[in-house]
């Protein structure tokens, strides 16, 4: 009897163990496939044989075999070597839990910025935050993309990813700015122009909002004509205003002309503006204050002056300081080349 009950303890504790493994690999599933999304995937830009085959060996569920092939890769490579961020980016695509993942991830992102792997790094991290319901982490990866990786080719499916953070963060204006970016920048790639363009429906309101406000106060860009209309009444008045009278021919007496009988000549009218004009060249917008301060920072070491404004719940980080629109629509082209993304002209009271 009592071997009986040893042997059905037995059992019992493995049918428990058996259903623990079935839940973590259905959550494993369920997490890869949210990474699945994008047409096509960083992995598929490893070049090694070495971690190709690792890569492999992963995908067909050999998991432990990958990684501690990957391991010895790893402790034989030098860190100064091009080939190491690699490994550490393929070490992330084995592991075997998201933390895991996120942890060699940021590794590459922030020791080894400048390699060839830190974009894919990022992206991933996007796709991870957004999976895991963080809306401003995934938020914080896309603008350093953008910022720090303006030529990135992977910027196309940045702005899928971007375009789902931002919708769900009831910020449609960015999300369809990217969206935007994205389809100029997709050319050839059908899949991710459908996808981007099935997004792209959600934008039809948006657009149809920023036409509907006021010229000055639309931060779509320049008002309808691209002109600063601020001088154009000066002429005006002086077309209409009376001539000065003919002076009366003196008499035997003259008499003095009353002051009231001469009307004095108008002065031509001059446009004078409201206030100090004020023109800068918006280049993102993001819900947390930490992320303005820092993209400021960022853009201060570049050269620029920042200013960070608060509008509508978003820190809006600007730059310039312009008098008129022209010169701040002139200053877009090259903001464009040295950030990327989609800056854009505001007005300032």
């Amino acid at each position: 009897m009592s071997g009986k009950d040893g042997k059905g303890g037995k059992v019992g504790r493995t049918s428990r163990i058996g259903s623990k493994w079935r839940s973590v690999v259905a959550r494993a599933l369920v997490f890869l496939s949210a990474l699945a999304v994008l047409p096509v995937l960083p992995v598929l830009a490893q070049n090694d044989p070495r971690l190709v085959e690792a890569i492999r060996q992963a995908q067909e569920g050999r998991g432990d075999s990958a990684r501690t092939k990957i391991r010895r890769l790893l402790a034989a490579t030098s860190p100064t070597d091009t080939l190491y961020p690699q490994i550490i980016y393929a070490q992330a695509m084995v592991a075997s839990d998201a933390n895991e993942m996120r942890r060699q991830l940021q590794r590459v992102a922030v020791e080894y910025s400048s390699s060839s792997w830190a974009d894919d790094a990022l992206l991933r991290l996007v796709q991870l935050d957004y999976a895991s319901g963080n809306l401003d982490g995934a938020a914080r990866h896309l603008e350093r993309i953008r910022l720090d990786y303006p030529d990135s080719p992977l910027l196309p499916q940045t702005s899928y990813w971007a375009a789902r953070t931002y919708f769900d963060q009831k910020t449609p204006e960015l999300a369809c700015r990217w969206i935007a970016d994205g389809l100029a920048r997709s050319r050839g790639n059908i899949e991710l122009e459908n996808q981007l363009g099935y997004l792209d429906q959600r934008c039809a309101a948006v657009r149809a909002d920023l036409a509907a406000r006021s010229p000055v106060d639309s931060e779509a860009g320049a008002p309808a004509g691209g002109t600063d209309t601020a001088a154009l009444p000066a002429e005006t008045p002086d077309t209409s205003a009376p001539p000065a009278p003919e002076p009366t021919p003196p008499t035997s007496t003259p008499e003095p002309v009353p002051a009231a009988k001469t009307p004095p000549v108008p002065a031509p009218a001059v446009s004078k503006p409201a206030g100090p004009a004020r023109f800068r060249v918006q280049i993102t917008a993001v819900r947390a204050s930490a992320t303005a301060d820092a993209l400021a920072a960022k853009l201060t070491r570049q050269g620029l002056v920042p200013v960070v404004v608060q509008e509508g719940g978003l820190y809006k980080v600007r730059v310039g300081d312009y008098t008129t629109r022209q010169e701040a629509v002139a200053a877009v082209p090259e903001l464009k080349a040295k950030l990327g993304g989609s800056p854009f002209v505001v007005a300032e009271p």
